[in-house]
């Protein structure tokens, strides 16, 4: 059986990670720093996602119609699905 660590032990090793941790810290914020003046503008955007042609799909209106949809049983649903695809 594994004996418990002394608590000397597991202090020094929450010191080790807390620097280890704070020294990433300081890392990236020297890439981050180093991105932005790299870019010029100054601003680092968030990242847009795109339109994508189906997207109607998703839309709030939508939601109580996909839900019976789903839950329609799996025969009628394939035969609306035919139907519809015409």
């Amino acid at each position: 059986m594994k004996q418990p660590r002394d608590a000397a032990e597991v202090a020094a090793l929450l010191e080790h990670w807390s620097l280890v941790d704070d020294e990433a810290g300081r890392r990236a914020a020297a890439r981050r720093a180093a991105a932005v003046s790299a870019g010029g503008s100054g601003l680092v955007r968030d990242y847009e996602f795109h339109k994508k042609p189906n997207d109607w799909i998703h839309l709030d209106w939508l939601r109580p119609i996909r839900f019976v949809y789903r839950n329609l049983p799996f025969g009628l649903r394939m035969a609306l699905k035919k139907r519809l695809a015409r």
